[in-house]
């Protein structure tokens, strides 16, 4: 966007697009200056800190995120739905659930988001503080364990794995716990872990009951 010495004219909306392009695991304000084809300098008048362009970015990613909700589904199954459209949104944009993780909701798609969990737990009699505390503790727990399989995923070098082999085949008890273990995919894992989770949240959490103090 340069051109005979002077700087074209930017919008917001190129910056957000051109963060939106690079993603959030590799955004910085000199990447996005880059794709522009502008200094870091003339970013910096758009928006005020790299933090700042992380929120602008995420948010614009999380715009993309429509959760669905069959309102006859029972709460658990409801829970391990929404969990799953967590995973596998943010599976296909690195970095979008460290995003999340560290501090949710930051603007109004993030917002939007939480309030359409809260009224999903509404329709099966949850009141706003219970459906908050139960929406918190599925997300964090899906985020963790998808931030989880994409570092290992990232880190799935061969070398590795060669080293460990003969380290299970040299204990009798590992080689005995994986052969009863069945094959399975990491969404196997997944499901299996969220269903045990919103299982024992929902029996702890009941419509009508109260928040435990020791979640509070």
């Amino acid at each position: 966007m340069k051109t005979g010495g002077r700087t074209a004219s930017f919008t917001l909306r190129d910056v957000v697009d051109a963060g939106t392009r690079i993603g959030l695991t590799d955004l910085t304000v000199q990447g996005v200056a880059d794709a522009l084809g502008v200094t870091t300098a003339a970013i910096y008048r758009h928006v005020p800190s790299r933090s700042a362009l992380e929120r602008l970015v995420g948010e614009a990613i999380l715009d993309e995120l429509h959760l669905t909700d069959d309102p006859d589904e029972p709460t658990v199954a409801h829970l391990v739905r929404f969990a799953g459209q967590l995973r596998s949104f943010t599976l296909g944009r690195p970095g979008t659930a460290r995003y999340l993780q560290r501090l949710f909701p930051r603007g109004p798609s993030g917002l939007r988001l939480l309030e359409q969990e809260i009224t999903a737990l509404g329709r099966r009699g949850y009141d706003p503080a219970t459906a908050t505390v139960i929406a918190s503790v599925i997300a964090t727990i899906a985020l963790g364990v998808t931030v989880a399989e994409q570092e290992r995923v990232s880190a799935d070098d061969p070398r590795v794995i060669d080293e460990l082999m003969p380290l299970k085949a040299g204990s009798p008890l590992l080689r005995q716990a994986m052969a009863g273990i069945p094959d399975h995919t990491p969404e196997d894992y997944f499901v299996f872990m969220l269903t045990a989770a919103a299982t024992g949240l929902v029996a702890q959490l009941p419509p009508g009951g109260p928040i435990p103090v020791s979640v509070t």
